[in-house]
């Protein structure tokens, strides 16, 4: 008799390490464990550093003209409108609809555009930096 195991949908988006996806319609999307290493704010501020091609999210107070208001979305997963950022900054369509490893450099969250993703969200390598 097949010993089955009930899949939960939650686990679709749970990964080992801090993740953040971006979505097409220009949604930033934070799993849990990068959501706790910010400290679980209220609100994010966005950065961005250009010649590294780096993404950071810095938690702030909704209070902040800057700020942007973290959505609870599933039970393991946080969303912010950062629909104006990726415009601003011209970041590519292909940054859309992938997951990227995110580390914590000091009080900020950072994303490493340059990563080479698979599908799973598993880094397959890092892009050398110039």
């Amino acid at each position: 008799m097949p010993n089955f195991e009930k899949f939960r949908r939650y686990k679709v988006t749970e990964a080992p390490a801090p993740m953040v996806a971006f979505h097409v319609r220009g949604i930033f999307a934070l799993n849990e464990l990068a959501y706790a290493a910010l400290g679980r704010p209220e609100a994010l501020e966005l950065l961005y550093d250009r010649d590294e091609k780096t993404i950071g999210l810095k938690g702030a107070s909704r209070d902040s003209p800057d700020s942007y208001a973290v959505r609870h979305n599933t039970k393991h997963s946080y969303q912010v409108e950062g629909r104006s950022f990726i415009k601003f900054y011209e970041i590519p369509n292909e940054a859309a609809g992938r997951r990227y490893k995110a580390e914590m450099i000091g009080d900020v969250l950072a994303v490493d555009l340059r990563q080479q993703l698979e599908d799973n969200g598993k880094e397959v390598q890092s892009v050398s930096k110039p």
